[in-house]
């Protein structure tokens, strides 16, 4: 009997310590960099004729750790870098931007390089969910700024726009897609665990942790999702699916790489003209540890 309750003792204390810890441990003046690159390959039915856009989409941003509490961590963040690319087979490219290029007359790269070394502060758990972000409305106004935007009325009617992109509540619902994957408790491998994602693309997530080792993990995800874009003009809603992968090093909880694929479909409604057209987007979404 003793030998058996040893084994018993034994057995579960192996099964405790292949449980493993899964959380952000950063320390203050930590400082990382993130590229993130992002492509949609946008199909629309109009009329029974296919029009297609492709958008490309690459950033750059630089974090230090401000604040680190036994809960909390505060870090602030910069874009140093954005480019993007909007281009359709049968229209040609019909935007192109580049904040590394000096170009004056172009006045989307001119918005986009008011984005540039403008703080925003994000506190986040240690699983990676977003308490807070403060600073969008700096960006934003700074985009007008450098555009050279003076006219109130003008920045009043299409800062709703921009606030849908740049705005604390986007960027916060947009951060959490590469931070918020972790579980709230000790998990071992195959083990799986679940959380949402809010705003404009909706998403109830299920995790696994696939491996793990002293020096890195590996997470997958699958994800039933909604996407929508709501205003005055157009209502467009597409329910699809996401597979995420994940490799992160165990010892700061940092994803080294994220792989995001997505494929949404549904209607868009454009409300002027009273049209309802079929909409499908594929997409990936990709996020790398620079340094």
């Amino acid at each position: 009997m003793k030998v058996c309750a040893f084994l018993l003792v034994f057995l579960s204390s192996l099964a405790v310590c292949a449980q493993k810890t899964l959380q952000y441990e950063l320390k203050v003046d930590d400082t990382f960099k993130v590229e993130q690159q992002a492509k949609q390959h946008i199909t629309q039915d109009i009329g029974g004729v296919d029009q297609i856009i492709d958008n490309n989409l690459k950033s750059t941003m630089q974090f230090k750790v401000v604040n680190v509490s036994a809960d909390l961590i505060t870090l602030e963040m910069v874009f140093t870098h954005m480019k993007m690319t909007m281009s359709s087979p049968t229209l040609g490219e019909l935007l192109s931007a580049d904040t590394a290029i000096n170009d004056d007359t172009d006045m989307t790269s001119k918005m986009f390089k008011g984005t540039l070394n403008i703080p925003v502060t994000m506190t986040m758990e240690k699983t990676g969910k977003i308490r807070s972000i403060t600073g969008g409305e700096k960006l934003i106004a700074s985009m007008f700024k450098v555009a050279n935007i003076t006219d109130a009325a003008a920045i009043e009617a299409s800062k709703p726009q921009f606030e849908k992109q740049f705005g604390s509540e986007a960027l916060s619902n947009s951060f959490e897609q590469m931070t918020y994957f972790l579980p709230a408790k000790p998990v071992k491998i195959e083990d799986t665990w679940q959380n949402a994602y809010k705003g404009d693309l909706q998403s109830n997530n299920k995790w696994t942790l696939t491996s793990h080792s002293e020096d890195t993990y590996s997470i997958s995800g699958a994800a039933d999702t909604t996407m929508s874009n709501i205003d005055e003009n157009v209502t467009m809603v597409l329910a699809g699916t996401q597979e995420t992968t994940i490799n992160a090093n165990s010892k700061t909880g940092l994803f080294n790489n994220i792989t995001v694929k997505g494929i949404y479909s549904g209607d868009t409604q454009v409300h002027a003209a009273n049209m309802t057209i079929p909409t499908k987007i594929t997409s990936t979404i990709t996020y790398k540890l620079l340094n």
